[in-house]
């Protein structure tokens, strides 16, 4: 494959539309919301005009689709009728050696009921047919796993800083206490290793245990969360399968669809959300079940620990064993994560939240009273430089929004759709991520999957190298995506819905949040990448950019606002 979308390319594939198809063929292939996002976002730059020009539609097209852009059916039919009765048969029949006599009609019937299979003969001769550089037959898929396998060594993972060695030490003392000790909440930075810490501590010291309870259960608060507690489990796992270690560790998910929760003898790890085990204790069924499984239990860990006041965790630790109040009980150790434990305004929850771990705080000595500044200092976390667009805009919640909001604690989708559409708004957004520098790595958090495209194509008509991917893009050409930003080629990945997990990025100097979000978790999520740095892989400072806007009818708290400690 060739490099993705080159300049070049891109004004070949443009120059064939505009030769071969007419504009009302081509408006028949545009994504009328997307357009609609570009439109009134340059009209704001001066660009006036209610709908793309049709000059401009090639161009709009090839921005849109990338290199997917012949998988679209209609748009290969309306090429196809350009042809010539020569090139007809010829492209209709490539594969077969005497091509039957068929009608004109018939052999662009036949052609547009062909199977599109991106990258692979056919295609690329369909592209070549009509001159597309061959990037625009589309990238291979493998359902089944590609025909090859490339195989990467072990890499270790990094030795644990030496903070992070104290801070296991201090787990290994809680995890063998005493009840009536066996309580914790361990805080660390954002981008510190919070979580790898605790899995090593977790797992080192389950391997010494040998008091026939053999299950860890890990509780966090999202999906997202939970399937981030599985990698890191694995990743721990298969590196201490390096050092010596041969036995199988299983992890078990329980979240969302999956229902995972051994009954039979076994061992392992058990990851769940406190959605899915309060859902279980609402029926006696799922109580019994967990109540089963408590015996089996030998640790339990609440990520984001700093949701455990909730009546949902009293309700699911109850059913553990553990209580709360004046004489708490806890007959499995329990560890809670928190990057910052005691971010709340309200006094009195600070102080039951740090009563439900035994008011004992495990922070590192090493990093001082300043952690951040310290891992700072010492190139662990990137130094942030954090810029606040201030909008202007006034956006309001409708009833229906008002009313999901309080009860998801998420602004719906409904909303985040308006607004990304608003022109003004998109205009200072891509003013300021046209003022970085053109060969920066930026990753870009849109609204929607409309709104993170419209993005990307607005800077790739800027002569950006933008790319967007969502969680409709073919795994195939996510992934060709993914390794093109990598390498450089790429410099501006757009995306909505993915890239907050599981994802492994080069050295990110900007992260741009047009997204409004009330979950830090999310928040935290989005920023992670850029967070690290040079001795964590990543870069001397980042640059986050987040958008301030005015919405009536709403009484949170931005979550950028909530990280205002972690920019200084």
């Amino acid at each position: 494959m060739t490099d993705w979308l080159k300049f070049s390319d891109r004004d070949e594939a443009v120059y064939i539309l505009r030769q071969r198809l007419s504009p009302k063929a081509l408006r028949e292939a545009v994504n009328r919301d997307i357009e609609r996002i570009v439109v009134t976002s340059e009209r704001v730059r001066g660009l006036y005009r209610s709908s793309m020009a049709d000059s401009e539609l090639p161009e709009f097209l090839v921005d849109l689709h990338g290199v997917d852009l012949l998988q679209n059916r209609a748009l290969r039919v309306e090429l196809t009728k350009t042809l010539d009765d020569d090139q007809l048969i010829a492209l209709a029949f490539s594969d077969s050696e005497v091509a039957p006599e068929s009608t004109r009609p018939a052999l662009i019937k036949h052609i547009a009921e062909r199977r599109w299979h991106p990258g692979k003969r056919w295609a690329r001769h369909f592209a070549t047919t009509f001159g597309f550089p061959k990037v625009y037959a589309g990238v291979v898929g493998h359902p089944g796993g590609p025909p090859y396998e490339d195989v990467e060594p072990h890499i270790p993972l990094p030795a644990l800083h030496d903070y992070q060695h104290e801070l296991v030490t201090k787990l290994y003392q809680i995890l063998s206490a005493a009840e009536g000790k066996n309580r914790a909440l361990l805080s660390l930075p954002t981008g510190a290793g919070k979580t790898r810490t605790a899995v090593e501590a977790l797992l080192g010291w389950w391997g010494s245990q040998d008091d026939g309870k053999p299950y860890i259960l890990w509780i966090a608060q999202s999906d997202e969360l939970c399937e981030q507690a599985i990698e890191a489990f694995r990743e721990v796992w298969v590196d201490r399968g390096g050092k010596g270690t041969r036995k199988i560790l299983r992890l078990y998910r329980c979240w969302g669809e999956y229902n995972a929760i051994p009954e039979a003898y076994g061992d392992g790890v058990v990851v769940a959300s406190i959605q899915k085990f309060y859902e279980m204790i609402s029926s006696d069924a799922g109580s019994e079940l967990l109540s089963n499984f408590a015996d089996d239990t030998c640790a339990i860990v609440v990520d984001e620990a700093h949701h455990a006041v909730a009546s949902s965790y009293t309700a699911v630790m109850e059913t553990f064993g553990i209580t709360f109040g004046r004489a708490p009980a806890t007959p499995i150790p329990l560890i809670g994560l928190s990057a910052t434990p005691y971010r709340s305004i309200d006094r009195e929850e600070n102080i039951r939240l740090a009563r439900r771990f035994y008011s004992q705080l495990l922070v590192p000595e090493l990093l001082g009273d300043e952690p951040i500044k310290t891992l700072r200092e010492r190139k662990i976390l990137a130094r942030v430089d954090h810029r606040v667009l201030e909008t202007g805009r006034q956006f309001e919640l409708n009833d229906a929004e008002e009313q999901r909001y309080r009860q998801m604690g998420q602004l719906p989708d409904s909303f985040l759709r308006k607004v990304g559409e608003d022109p003004q708004r998109n205009a200072l957004l891509l003013q300021a991520m046209l003022e970085l520098p053109v060969d920066w790595p930026v990753l870009f958090f849109g609204c929607s999957v409309e709104h993170a495209s419209a993005i990307a194509i607005l800077l790739r008509r800027a002569r950006r190298t933008a790319a967007v991917v969502t969680g409709s893009t073919r795994r195939a050409t996510r992934r060709h995506l993914l390794d093109e930003f990598r390498a450089g080629r790429i410099h501006v990945l757009c995306n909505y819905g993915v890239l907050t997990t599981g994802f492994d990025a080069p050295k990110i100097r900007a992260v741009v949040i047009a997204r409004p979000t009330t979950s830090v978790v999310l928040y935290e999520q989005m920023i992670g990448r850029g967070m690290r740095g040079p001795l964590n892989g990543g870069t001397e400072i980042c640059t986050v950019i987040d958008l301030a806007d005015n919405i009536s009818r709403f009484e949170g708290q931005m979550a950028y606002t909530r990280m205002r400690d972690a920019w200084h």
